[in-house]
């Protein structure tokens, strides 16, 4: 309780000083508390109901007799305006919009921007939601952690904060997109420091571990995930190579020439990087497969586009299901199983 209310404001700042939300809710007249940004000098009109179902903080703090307020720290007699209470907090205006924001129901929130621009900013917030013992609020805000906008650029640094702060459902999720960037190509992030070196290394061996799975998924003599035997590198005549493959059902197909190529690279690229994304259509193996599978003047050129976007498709949810079959992490990180 203490901390949502340790800073005073002081004799010496009037009304005149303070300035109010204007945006809505948060200057509805018919609030019953204020909740302030000290640094910001802002007032957020807010209503209680709201506060006490979300925070364990303000449940207890407002829970308090009248006459207990009234005496306590939080609630000193120069803290009123409009017959209201002030909670002072010290977090900045931007900080506790957001935070109120999540305390509030959706529909009473009429600006549809997304609540977060940056990783800091999610946080910044993430901090005071436990600050103010916020649990939903808490949850939602790792959510949003793990979103695609924040992960995909940063995975690593989004999977250290994840990890600690014990998220680590989430932090599972981070590491597999940790395995679109080839451990030697990762950069330094500042968050590292905040997890052990046996987290990162278990890191490490999660990634090489899914290299060596997803690199079993592209060997030709073994693809027997591949079920269909009409693709266009089975049956064109004039690009027919000397590379046997088998697929399902133990059936040996001959496979064109550039195909075969286009497996051992990917082979070799799901080594480094194993996630599906390395084998996408608009990745770079795929794309150099279509130029050599373009230069064919039958089946294959008029066929590669639309069967290589499906194949590539098949082959993504394949890498996926090897690697997840992988364990990310084990030891003190017991939660990343």
């Amino acid at each position: 309780m203490a901390d949502a209310t340790s800073t005073q404001t002081t004799p010496s700042e009037t009304t005149a000083e303070i300035s109010c939300c204007n945006e809505v809710p948060f200057n509805d007249q018919d609030a019953d508390l204020i909740v302030r940004s000290v640094p910001d000098k802002i007032d957020f009109r807010v209503h209680k109901a709201f506060l006490s179902v979300t925070s364990l903080v303000f449940r207890d703090m407002l829970s308090l007799p009248q006459c207990e307020l009234e005496g306590s720290s939080g609630f000193a007699a120069a803290m009123m305006k409009d017959g209201l209470h002030i909670v002072p907090l010290v977090e900045d205006q931007k900080t506790i919009a957001i935070l109120l924001k999540m305390c509030y129901p959706r529909w009473m929130i009429r600006d549809c921007e997304p609540l977060f621009s940056t990783v800091d900013e999610v946080l910044t917030v993430l901090t005071a939601a436990k600050k103010y013992a916020m649990d939903g609020v808490e949850r939602e805000v790792c959510a949003v952690l793990v979103s695609p906008r924040f992960l995909e650029p940063d995975p690593l640094r989004v999977f250290a904060l994840a990890v600690q702060h014990g998220f680590y459902g989430e932090a599972k999720i981070c590491g597999g997109f940790t395995l679109r960037t080839p451990i030697l190509q990762r950069e330094y992030k500042p968050e590292l420091e905040y997890i052990t070196a046996g987290t990162y290394h278990r890191l490490q061996n999660y990634h090489i571990q899914c290299g060596d799975a997803a690199h079993a998924i592209a060997q030709v003599q073994d693809l027997r995930w591949i079920t269909s035997e009409t693709w266009t590198w089975f049956e064109c005549s004039s690009c027919r190579g000397s590379t046997l493959v088998i697929i399902s059902g133990d059936r040996r197909k001959w496979a064109a020439k550039w195909w075969a190529e286009f497996m051992l690279e990917a082979s070799k690229a799901l080594k480094e990087r194993p996630s599906g994304a390395t084998v996408g259509i608009d990745s770079d193996v795929v794309q150099l497969a279509l130029e050599k599978a373009s230069a064919c003047q039958n089946t294959c050129r008029a066929r590669v586009f639309r069967e290589m976007r499906q194949f590539c498709a098949i082959f993504a949810a394949e890498v996926g299901k090897a690697t997840g079959a992988v364990c990310i992490l084990a030891g003190r990180d017991s939660g990343l199983r």
